[in-house]
C-alpha cells in the first residue's frame, strides 16, 4: 500500500536515523563508565554519613549537656562510632541509633561503617562534644593538611581521592 501524502507517512529518514546513533553512542562512551563506576559515589555518600553522624553527636551532647565521644577506627574495618558517659569522662555507654534500625551485627549501637574500599582517616582518632557541642580536644589538626581555622578532620578515602570532613574549633561547625 503507497502512502499518497508524505507527511501522513510516519518514519525517519536515514540521516535523523545515524545523528541519533550518533548521539547515542557519544552518550554510551561518555556516561556509562562513569555510572559504573562506583567508588566516587561511595566516598561522597560514607562522606555524608559521617556529616550525619557528627552533627547527630553534636546536637545530642548539647541536648543531654554531657560528653558524646565520636571514635574512629581503620583496622581491622573503618567504623565510626558514638558514645556517652553517665559520668564525666568516661563513654563507655553507646550511643542508640535514633531511627530504630539495627546494624549489619543486629546491634542497635550508632555506627558508621563505609564499603570496603573506603578508608578513614582522624586527628585524632577519638574526639568529643562537651555539652555546648564545642569538640575536644580543640587544637587537634591533621600534620601538613591545612584547615583554616583548624578543627577535626576525619576523612572517607578512595584510590581517586579524598573527601574531608572538618569539625570547626569553638563552634564544632560540621562541614
Amino acid at each position: 500500500m503507497a502512502c499518497l501524502n508524505r507527511r501522513a507517512c510516519g518514519g525517519f529518514t536515514l540521516v535523523e536515523l545515524v545523528l541519533v546513533l550518533t548521539i547515542a553512542g557519544v552518550l554510551a562512551a561518555v556516561a556509562v563508565p562513569r555510572m559504573v563506576d562506583r567508588t566516587a559515589f561511595q566516598t561522597h555518600g560514607s562522606a555524608a554519613e559521617v556529616r550525619t553522624a557528627l552533627r547527630y553527636a553534636q546536637k545530642l551532647a548539647m541536648a543531654k549537656n554531657r560528653e558524646v565521644c565520636v571514635t574512629t577506627t581503620a583496622i581491622p574495618t573503618p567504623r565510626l562510632t558514638l558514645a556517652f558517659s553517665l559520668v564525666a569522662g568516661g563513654c563507655d555507654q553507646p550511643v542508640i541509633r535514633p531511627d530504630g534500625g539495627r546494624n549489619p551485627d543486629g546491634s542497635l549501637d550508632y555506627v558508621v561503617a563505609p564499603p570496603a574500599n573506603i578508608t578513614f582517616t582522624s586527628s585524632p582518632a577519638v574526639f568529643r562534644f562537651d555539652g555546648q557541642g564545642r569538640p575536644s580536644p580543640n587544637f587537634a589538626v591533621v600534620p601538613g593538611v591545612a584547615v583554616t581555622p583548624p578543627g577535626v578532620v576525619v576523612a572517607a578515602l578512595e584510590i581517586g581521592g579524598t573527601v574531608s570532613v572538618t569539625v570547626r574549633r569553638e563552634t564544632g561547625y560540621v562541614q
